[in-house]
């Protein structure tokens, strides 16, 4: 894809117009005649096919078919032929014919269309491409005469990377690691991907890294609404019976994950709590106290009258700080006492006298006080607001003073987040400019991590990520959702305070980042092309818009982001 083409697009996105992926060229292809395919699957596409503008740009070499049944691959395969439409025709009759006894399951068909091949270096461990090309790229492999091309809708849909095909190819071919990165060759291709619906009335559609574009004219109330919708059901239906909440899930191989971690999984807690409060549904809400105590039966454990949240053998202040939160926010507060009295306990202890905090039990180390800290501030302002007690204020103060100066000297996008939130809800009591002014002095500063005018891809609008500031991580969906919760706060903090200028720019950060968000969501058949458990990913958000794997903080920071913003928004027609 040339430069100006995705500039034209990246225009055309943020203006909330729709870009058909089929584009007319200038060379003709040879008419089809789809009755002289070979009948049943070669045909039905044939028809489909027949009728079709010629690609732009024009392809080139093998096209690739997969036949699925219910997104399970039954097989797949590459196939030439006198034009594009003859070999997708070809490729589906050689796939079909390894497997004649699925033809009648076969309710889909991945088709992947190379265009523009460019030589590549092959890199150590890194792959011959970076991340960001994952899905919009293949990668044919050369070694002597050994030749593999690897369809950028199949790494989407095996969530595959580079070096997991370099390594796939070399294990395919039984060729040495040294021996492959001194002697093979790489080209990466571009692809024209559609997804072919078969049915009662067969239908094709484009795909863009295996998916649909969301533009931002589809940010909208009613589908914000449906994304909230979908996002909270996804959590509903990964709360086990007995309280458990699933960590993490993998589309592509339909399992989960044995990892887990004690901070997403309180901040899960903290999300059912709200939602189900949002949604006023009371049955939720006794799952959410289940999912608590299920929390608490397995990881809270006491150290005298501290209490410890305790995962393979270490304490984090967050831990303990968003355990407690969970039931300070809880409509069932005072059932659970005896976790959050030693848990609130176990926060004030880890205060300095300085307004530094410890942030591991039983050490003196600071690491991870970025998320941390403003994790503990915003439990103990949410206490304040319930109960003005001013040794608490004293003590919020003191660490605010603090990380304040300790943020302008180490500037770091995650610290951001946590803090608005902490200060704006004591602001709310307190009206303490200070708070307020810093509340502006981080969320102005963040602004520009969100990727918008230099975004190279469609798909990658509005996620808060800087690729010429790497050292701050990755993109993840659970950054853009945490990101949110900042800003509606912000957003709400220049409101109250009449400041205009500040209003445009946190709405105009809030509503990018939904259409972010909205390209992540697992929604529809297209996106599910290849989910054979459609109901355990259904409403779930990719971590990224190549990585399909869904961890639970992608859902809930996005998911309690959302609720404050559809509130505020809906109540003054901010759409």
């Amino acid at each position: 894809m040339s430069r100006a083409w995705k500039i034209f697009l990246a225009a055309a996105a943020a203006s909330g117009i729709a870009v058909a992926v089929f584009h007319l060229s200038s060379h003709q292809d040879p008419p089809l005649d789809p009755t002289t395919a070979p009948k049943g699957l070669p045909r039905r596409l044939a028809t489909l096919l027949a009728p079709h503008p010629d690609l732009n740009p024009p392809p080139e070499g093998p096209v690739y078919v997969a036949l699925r049944a219910q997104g399970i691959r039954v097989g797949e395969g590459w196939a030439s032929g006198l034009t594009w439409r003859h070999a997708a025709i070809n490729a589906t009759e050689k796939v079909r014919a390894e497997h004649p006894d699925r033809e009648a399951h076969i309710d889909a068909i991945e088709l992947c269309v190379p265009h523009s091949y460019r030589n590549r270096a092959i890199r150590r461990r890194r792959g011959s491409l970076s991340n960001s090309h994952r899905g919009i790229d293949g990668l044919e492999l050369t070694f002597h005469d050994k030749v593999s091309r690897y369809c950028p809708t199949s790494m989407i849909a095996r969530n595959q990377s580079f070096p997991l095909v370099d390594t796939a190819f070399r294990r395919e071919h039984g060729i040495k690691k040294d021996d492959f990165y001194s002697d093979a060759s790489a080209r990466s291709f571009g692809a024209h991907q559609f997804l072919v619906q078969l049915g009662n009335q067969d239908h094709i559609k484009p795909m863009y890294r295996g998916n649909t574009v969301v533009t931002m004219k589809a940010v909208t109330s009613k589908g914000v609404h449906r994304l909230a919708r979908l996002m909270g059901d996804w959590m509903v239906q990964q709360l086990q019976d007995n309280g458990r909440m699933i960590y993490r899930y993998f589309p592509s191989s339909g399992r989960e994950s044995t990892g887990n971690n004690m901070i997403r999984q309180y901040m899960a807690s903290l999300c059912l709590v709200r939602l189900a409060q949002w949604r006023k549904d009371s049955d939720l809400m006794a799952r959410a106290e289940h999912n608590l105590r299920y929390n608490f039966s397995r990881f809270f454990r006491r150290d005298g009258d501290i209490g410890l949240i305790t995962f393979r053998g270490r304490s984090k202040l967050g831990a303990a700080a968003l355990a407690a939160l969970g039931v300070v926010e809880a409509p069932f507060r005072d059932k659970l006492q005896e976790f959050e009295t030693p848990l609130v306990r176990m926060t004030e202890q880890m205060l300095q006298p300085e307004g530094r905090f410890i942030t591991f039990y039983g050490t003196t180390s600071h690491d991870n006080a970025n998320f941390y800290a403003g994790e503990t501030l915003l439990l103990w302002a949410t206490m304040y607001q319930k109960q003005q007690d001013p040794a608490l204020l004293e003590r919020f103060m003191r660490a605010f003073r603090y990380y304040k100066e300790w943020h302008l000297d180490n500037r770091n996008p995650a610290f951001i987040p946590w803090h608005v939130q902490a200060y704006y809800r004591m602001w709310q009591v307190t009206k303490d400019p200070a708070l307020s002014d810093f509340v502006f002095v981080m969320s102005d500063w963040l602004l520009d991590m969100q990727e918008w005018d230099e975004s190279p891809y469609l798909d990658t609008l509005g996620r808060f990520y800087d690729d010429n500031r790497r050292q701050y991580g990755v993109p993840h969906a659970s950054s853009t959702g945490v990101y949110l919760e900042g800003y509606i706060d912000a957003y709400r903090l220049a409101k109250e305070l009449g400041d205009e200028g500040r209003m445009v720019n946190y709405r105009l950060a809030i509503l990018r980042g939904l259409r972010s968000l909205m390209q992540l969501q697992f929604e529809d058949d297209i996106d599910m092309f290849y989910v054979s458990r459609q109901d355990r990913v259904l409403g779930g958000i990719r971590t990224t818009v190549y990585d399909n794997s869904i961890r639970v903080d992608n859902v809930q920071h996005g998911l309690m982001a959302i609720m404050r913003i559809i509130d505020e928004f809906d109540a003054h027609d901010l759409w």
